[in-house]
């Protein structure tokens, strides 16, 4: 016995309707403006605490490393991972006023007074964006405020001087990590001197308590340290060198 023969449903006309309902959509559908982000102009500060960063060669120590592992420190080539520690130290210290060197800065209690009272009188009418640099600047001098009660007076480096690594593609993982591993050797050793004098312990003890056990204390002092011999490293895009 012979079966029906179905018929078939004939699709060819499918995608003509579904493209003429996508079209149907578009017209019948009304688009949001984008509206983007509103832009807020540079505020006047009239606050005379703030001083604007220093774009200088001097505030730059730049370590470079070449496609062989060569260290460039300050221009000079030949120069050894044990070189940078003492090289550091100096930056981040100039202890003769050198020229060359980066500005230090002298933070006092009664400058960190005066300028927490400038910025609070500001605070009362500043709006929008002004309102949140001034509440930035307040929390920086509240904090140097608190290192300055644990510390004394200190001379710490201007906030524009930096530390910058620069290598090059096919430098080895190793020798960056050696590099880095001495910068921050040369500002432990820093702040292991300036802990001690301070607080008879040095910033190494303090910082390998337990985060478990560290006191409130503890975390006061390690971050006073911090505020005088601040980590300002950064690491250049690598390119040829």
């Amino acid at each position: 016995m012979s079966r029906r023969k179905q018929q078939g449903v004939d699709a060819s006309s499918i995608a003509d309707i579904a493209f003429i309902l996508l079209a149907f959509i578009i017209i019948a559908t009304t688009l949001e403006k984008e509206s983007g982000l509103p832009a807020v102009l540079p505020q006047k500060r009239d606050n005379p605490t703030e001083k604007p960063p220093e774009i200088n060669e001097k505030n730059i120590l730049e370590i470079l490393i070449n496609k062989d592992d060569q260290l460039l420190i300050e221009g000079e080539w030949d120069k050894e991972l044990e070189d940078i520690v003492d090289v550091v130290k100096e930056f981040m210290t100039n202890p003769t006023d050198a020229d060359f060197l980066p500005r230090m800065d002298v933070v006092t209690l009664d400058e960190c007074i005066k300028n927490i009272a400038i910025l609070k009188a500001n605070k009362e009418t500043a709006k929008g964006a002004a309102l949140g640099i001034v509440n930035d600047q307040l929390k920086q001098w509240e904090t140097k405020l608190e290192a300055v009660k644990l510390v004394g007076t200190y001379r710490t480096v201007n906030k524009a001087a930096t530390i910058a690594i620069q290598y090059d593609k096919a430098t080895t993982y190793g020798k960056y990590i050696g590099v880095r591993d001495k910068i921050m050797t040369g500002l432990n050793q820093l702040r292991d001197q300036k802990a001690m004098d301070a607080f008879g312990v040095t910033y190494s003890s303090l910082e390998s308590i337990r985060a478990e056990v560290k006191t409130e204390e503890d975390k006061a002092k390690i971050n006073a340290i911090r505020q005088v011999y601040p980590q300002k490293i950064i690491k250049l895009p690598p390119k040829e060198v």
